[in-house]
């Protein structure tokens, strides 16, 4: 019986249907025809709208807005390529760090910050490691980059280890790296016999030769010398007429970076450091403003961490939009979008947020700045607050 209600049941399952009828004239000929024909109009709709956008509030569609200087237009921004390099000896210690910016992705430049591997984070540290050395050594990059987001506030696009092998890659296009020594770098054996190094004066630096002219302790003036090594790599690099052309084929990224920050105005900065006899201490204030100059678009250390801004300029006066991006940074906030009002009449600067969730954030926004805060649930729901610039922008910050 059993069998016999299987048996049924694969029948009904594999059931051939019955013969459809023969479709009409109009299904088979005219359908086919009429979708070609709406298919090829679609595409023509398509293809026409694409310069154009749909007005959420009006529902018409405008002209795509593409030139920055014009009322109307807005753009998301690119977050500040960065990229903290890290160099280690073959035994491991960090002996070169430097965190680079770039200014322009399109027209190139930048900037280079020498951090010294020395340098301490608190005065009066109570819990080891204290100095970037000795996180490095304990806990390696991951460690040492986590210490840096912290220190920085910022996190950073990427992260690269660099060691012996790879920086004889990468200064191979070159015969080698000239660098000016005050003083020749000069160790003693255990016996007392003099070895020198590196001789005074203006020498070169093979690429097998970089871990040791970094490492090099002997003389205290360990950032000095690295500062100068990366000084003269880079300048090389930048009287090329294409960076690349003296830069090695290796698919790293660094190397797009560099050429990057080389193909423009570049600028080579030293950690801000407070005077100290025996050892390296940040100094926090000028490391903030430092930070703020760097990272025009910062990256958030944390992700959520800053608020959201859009930056509208409602004045032409495009001298001001840096000022604001410096203010609204310094402030913790995050720049998202950059634009333009519909017109270029706007009097009043204001902060203006669409989502009460964040209107103590936006009132807090809006102290530092010195502009009057608003709420308008019609605004741009692109970032949690939009910063209007206006007439009385400059009198607004005084």
């Amino acid at each position: 019986m059993e069998e016999e209600k299987a048996s049924k049941a694969t029948a009904a399952r594999f059931k051939r249907r019955e013969k459809a009828p023969m479709p009409s004239f109009g299904w088979r000929w005219i359908f086919p025809l009429f979708l070609v024909v709406a298919v090829t109009w679609s595409a023509v709709l398509i293809f026409e709208s694409g310069d154009q956008l749909l007005d959420s509030q009006s529902g018409e569609t405008l002209d795509a807005v593409t030139d920055p200087t014009a009322p109307g237009f807005e753009a998301f921004v690119e977050q500040t390529w960065s990229m903290a390099v890290a160099t280690e000896d073959n035994d491991g210690n960090l002996v070169n760090l430097i965190i680079g910016a770039v200014a322009d992705r399109e027209q190139g430049g930048g900037s280079v910050l020498i951090v010294p591997p020395a340098l301490n984070l608190e005065a009066d540290c109570q819990q080891l490691p204290c100095d970037l050395r000795s996180i490095y050594k304990e806990g390696g990059l991951d460690s040492l980059t986590s210490t840096l987001i912290d220190l920085f506030g910022v996190s950073f696009s990427e992260e690269v280890l660099l060691t012996s092998s790879r920086w004889a890659g990468l200064i191979s296009p070159v015969t080698g790296v000239e660098v000016d020594l005050e003083e020749a770098l000069i160790e003693f054996s255990d016996d007392g016999t003099e070895i020198t190094r590196f001789p005074e004066g203006q020498i070169s630096i093979a690429g097998d030769e970089v871990i040791e002219f970094f490492s090099f302790s002997g003389d205290g003036n360990q950032v000095d010398r690295g500062k100068s090594f990366w000084d003269s790599w880079l300048q090389e690099l930048g009287e090329a007429e294409n960076p690349l052309e003296k830069l090695p084929d290796l698919g790293l990224n660094i190397v797009d970076f560099l050429a990057v920050v080389t193909s423009g105005e570049m600028g080579l900065v030293t950690f801000p450091i407070e005077d100290s006899e025996s050892s390296f201490f940040p100094d926090e204030k000028r490391l903030q403003t430092l930070v703020v100059d760097l990272f025009p678009f910062p990256i958030a250390a944390v992700p959520g961490e800053r608020l959201t801004v859009r930056l509208i300029n409602g004045t032409g006066d495009f001298t001001l939009d840096p000022i604001a991006r410096k203010q609204i940074v310094s402030a913790g906030a995050e720049i998202i979008v950059v634009g333009n009002s519909e017109s270029f009449d706007v009097q009043e600067s204001k902060v203006v947020y669409r989502d009460p969730m964040v209107a103590e954030e936006a009132e807090v926004l809006g102290a530092q700045l010195g502009l009057p805060v608003e709420f308008n649930e019609l605004i741009s729901p692109a970032t949690e607050v939009t910063v209007v610039i206006g007439a009385d922008f400059v009198t607004a910050l005084s």
